[in-house]
């Protein structure tokens, strides 16, 4: 999908107006792979989903206050619009990366999920992925398998355990495991295909990604 189109799809058949939930992801990959896994969290729900993919982290960082002004702008025309936005960590300070998120946000004229009041509502969810995406593919080793059957049986050793916490470049070492077995593909937006359909939501070993799941659900019991 080309930045700046968006897709919606149904997620739900109660009566009333549709929540509109606008997801905010750096490239094609993280699109690939979240699409799949944002229908399941939302099944049931009258939700319309937009999914907007940018052009790398830096894009989605430059367009990011404008886009949360026209939300605001919509929110105040009387459309229940609720946004995830979904980075990379990279090399980046976290809470300094969050704080950023959160302070356009508050510019923007919407609340952060960080900055709600006891029980009030909140318009936008700011999560990272730490440190990439391929973590929470890690994470959930039976969706790795789903979509490459041919997967080694096991992640590697150090990505066994808690993935967000594991040293080195995930990417690097999923891919380095995927060859491990003869199989050459490289492509980012490609295991985002294969293994996007077959994420769980509930029981992926990388705490990042149980953040933005709950985040996600606590997003649109609002």
């Amino acid at each position: 999908m080309k930045k700046g189109k968006k897709r919606h799809s149904a997620a739900g058949g109660k009566a009333g107006n549709p929540i509109l939930l606008e997801v905010l992801l750096e490239e094609e990959s993280a699109n690939e792979a979240l699409k799949p896994l944002i229908s399941k969290i939302t099944t049931g729900m009258h939700v319309k989903i937009g999914v907007r993919q940018f052009q790398g982290k830096p894009d989605l960082l430059k367009e990011l206050p404008d886009r949360l002004r026209g939300y605001a702008a919509a929110r105040n025309r009387g459309e229940d619009i609720r946004v995830v936005v979904l980075l990379d960590r990279d090399e980046d300070d976290c809470v300094k990366l969050k704080k950023r998120l959160d302070d356009y946000a508050t510019k923007a004229g919407l609340t952060p999920r960080a900055q709600r009041r006891q029980g009030g509502h909140f318009h936008v969810l700011n999560r990272i992925a730490i440190r990439e995406l391929e973590s929470w593919y890690f994470g959930d080793w039976a969706a790795v398998k789903g979509g490459f059957p041919k997967a080694p049986r096991l992640p590697p050793r150090n990505y066994r355990g808690n993935p967000d916490a594991a040293s080195g470049k995930c990417s690097d070492a999923f891919e380095g495991a995927l060859r491990s077995e003869g199989i050459r593909i490289a492509s980012k937006p490609e295991w985002g295909r294969r293994i996007g359909p077959h994420l769980n939501p509930d029981g992926n070993r990388s705490p990042s990604f149980n953040a933005f799941v709950a985040g996600v659900r606590d997003i649109l019991e609002l």
